[in-house]
């Protein structure tokens, strides 16, 4: 009897995952893109001290940040102040690149971008009369890159630039040239995926990083930088990021986000915030669900198909744009088939674009009525942009109009391969409420080119770039299926168009998969300059990147107690676990006999000798999921990491659950212990 009582006392007592061996596990590692790259810039410079470089026989560093694989860095001495002619020799006179960059003694730093891969580049500088000629051979492209097949290309009708494609799935971020060759990528797959790439002001690339907070495409944090891959800022926000990032005229930063609790809302993807270019604060929220009505509910392809869901996707909002003639923040719904115009100040709704279908009361009076002949709706659009307009009552309008269903109702619903995607270019009337047709191209082509979803249009020159961005076949048909696009079970491919305003194709590259990637999804499609001037003004060891804002952080239930005793046959796999500062990140994958199943909740234990602390991870697809614990909240000591996980049966998240409970083989140390 008295064994059988101190085993149940022991067992209580939690003595069955006691923390015995705490001195035999792995302590999780640090790393901080930030402070990797400042380091990575002092070895450079040390190596460079090393030996008498000039612009005959300079130092030359492939991927300087080990983001750009066809970028270099070019570093000599000189007493030369002033202009340098860079050249990269490409296979056309379309292709090669020239641009100018400043350099003044004692060190000159040439920046080398949109180098070939798999090919040994000649790249020419020119000083004056003085040229000089140098050969830099790069690695061919990762098996895993989509292939790009080139259908058109008339240069000489097409406007000036690259083009950058933003990829889907942790797929790669990539320059083309006119001829659509890759002339840079980001290896980084999880950065800058999913959401808009843009160019700031300043010259700078802006996108999100690679931290998630939901697959396939929430990030925690905005970054910075420039093609070289130097980190200039990194933008923690709590919200987090998905789908759209815009330059307000002030410099601050208008995202499609969350609440900060999406648990406590049931809702996601509703909100639009408003980013402290300076201070990373999120200064502005706009929830749509104090704007619009929630209950609206068209036929759509953006279901999850996971029943009881606790996290409502009624909006998913994939834009938000400014109108600063109408200090206006304009919001685009794929699900409600609508884009929206608030008043910047007080939310109050200007006017509303899309079909008019079971709008409630109240909102009818702010629905545009359309006018002229060959008017049709936008159904699950993407990208609205404002363009020029010489009338302030006057709202000039492109989109990327998907198409998907063309209808309110499933039982009238167009089937994928009947139907058709297009850009398209509406003229608002403010005084008449009146919305008219004016431009619009890809109807011509039918099902060949539609796309499920993604895509964008921007106005050139005098062309426009269109990007059928989500396409998806099942034996070469279009299907609707977007959900086993996100899981990963079908093809996406993509094609990028230009054309001019009569309609005439003067660019297309098809996007495909192949045998090692079935991600060839092109989320936006922009023509840019390849070398922006301000965008590489400081040297090696000037400026260490910068951190601001406040970190998405999981939550510490209450009340929640832990398991007594390890059970169950899970286990977990990690893509990320390391710490930044007093932060914990976690993304992983929880296996339940081997397998991913429906996760209903997962749990991170930290338990010391004396003490254990829980902390609460977000929840994904095929297994996932990502949290990130604030160190700083616990008692200094060293804790063992274990997971609570519960998953489901089927498809049911209030279906019956199975429940584990298992230790990891890392430990965590806060405070000086």
């Amino acid at each position: 009897m008295t064994i059988i009582i101190a085993a149940g006392s022991a067992f209580l007592l939690g003595a069955f995952v006691y923390p015995f061996n705490m001195a035999e596990l792995t302590e999780v590692p640090h790393f901080d893109i930030l402070e990797f790259q400042w380091n990575r810039e002092q070895m450079i410079l040390q190596e460079f001290a090393q030996y008498d470089y000039t612009i005959d026989d300079p130092f030359i560093v492939l991927d300087p940040y080990d983001l750009n694989p066809l970028s270099a860095l070019m570093l000599f001495q000189t007493g030369h102040k002033g202009s340098v002619e860079i050249e990269i020799l490409g296979d056309c006179a379309f292709s090669t690149f020239r641009y100018t960059h400043q350099i003044k003694p004692p060190r000159a730093e040439i920046p080398i971008i949109g180098l070939y891969a798999g090919r040994t580049n000649t790249v020419t500088l020119s000083i004056g009369d003085m040229t000089w000629v140098y050969e830099i051979a790069t690695e061919p492209l990762p098996v895993d890159f989509p292939n790009l097949c080139i259908r058109t290309s008339r240069p000489e009708k097409m406007a000036p630039g690259v083009t950058l494609l933003t990829s889907i799935f942790e797929s790669y971020s990539s320059l083309i040239d006119s001829n659509g060759q890759v002339r840079g990528f980001l290896s980084n797959k999880s950065m800058a995926h999913g959401t808009s790439m843009i160019v700031l002001e300043n010259g700078n690339m802006l996108s999100t990083g690679d931290e998630f907070m939901l697959v396939p495409y929430h990030k925690s944090f905005l970054v910075e930088y420039n093609w070289l891959g130097k980190i200039y800022r990194i933008y923690d926000v709590p919200n987090g990021i998905h789908h759209s990032i815009y330059e307000m005229p002030n410099g601050d930063i208008l995202a499609a986000s969350n609440n900060v609790d999406m648990h406590s809302t049931g809702t996601r993807e509703d909100v639009v915030i408003i980013i402290d270019r300076v201070t990373g604060a999120v200064t502005r929220t706009f929830d749509y669900r104090k704007i619009v009505d929630e209950t609206r509910a068209p036929h759509h392809h953006f279901h999850t198909g996971i029943l009881n869901a606790p996290i409502r996707d009624w909006m998913h909002v994939n834009a938000a744009v400014f109108d600063p003639i109408h200090n206006a923040v304009i919001a685009s719904s794929p699900t409600q088939s609508m884009v929206i115009s608030i008043d910047a100040d007080t939310s109050e709704i200007n006017w509303i674009l899309g079909p008019h279908d079971h709008y409630r009361y109240d909102l009818q009076r702010f629905l545009l009525q359309p006018i002229g002949e060959n008017f049709e709706w936008s159904w699950a659009q993407h990208d609205p942009r404002i363009l020029e307009s010489d009338d302030a009552n006057i709202v000039n309008i492109l989109l990327f109009d998907n198409g998907t269903n063309r209808s309110f109702y499933e039982e009238t619903a167009i089937l994928a391969h009947e139907n058709y995607s297009r850009a398209v270019k509406y003229r608002i009337n403010l005084e008449n409420m009146t919305i008219e047709q004016i431009w619009q191209f890809g109807k011509e082509l039918g099902s060949d080119y539609y796309s499920t979803y993604l895509g964008n249009a921007m106005l050139l020159d005098d062309t426009v770039l269109i990007n059928f961005g989500g396409q998806l076949r099942q034996n070469g048909i279009p299907i609707d299926d977007l959900m086993q696009s996100v899981m990963g079970n079908t093809v996406t491919n993509s094609v990028i168009m230009e054309v001019t305003l009569c309609g005439e194709i003067v660019f297309e590259v098809a996007v495909n998969a192949n045998d090692f990637t079935m991600a060839a999804g092109t989320y936006m499609a922009i023509r840019k300059s390849l070398f922006s001037p301000n965008s590489f003004t400081t040297l090696l060891g000037e400026v260490r990147g910068e951190r601001v804002g406040s970190p998405f952080l999981s939550q510490q239930p209450d009340g929640f107690i832990v398991p007594p005793i390890y059970m169950g046959r899970m286990s977990a796999e990690f893509t990320t676990l390391h710490r930044i500062g007093d932060r914990l990140v976690i993304d992983g994958r929880l296996y339940n006999d081997g397998e991913t199943r429906l996760l209903s909740k997962v749990y991170l234990t930290l338990r010391s000798r004396s003490s254990v602390h829980v902390f609460e991870a977000n929840s994904g697809l095929n297994g996932r999921f990502f949290l990130s614990a604030d160190l700083a909240s616990l008692p200094p000591d060293q804790y063992q990491l274990a997971f609570v996980g519960a998953t489901v049966e089927g498809n049911d998240a209030l279906g019956s659950r199975t429940i584990g409970h298992f230790r990891t083989e890392y430990r965590i140390t806060v405070g000086d212990n």
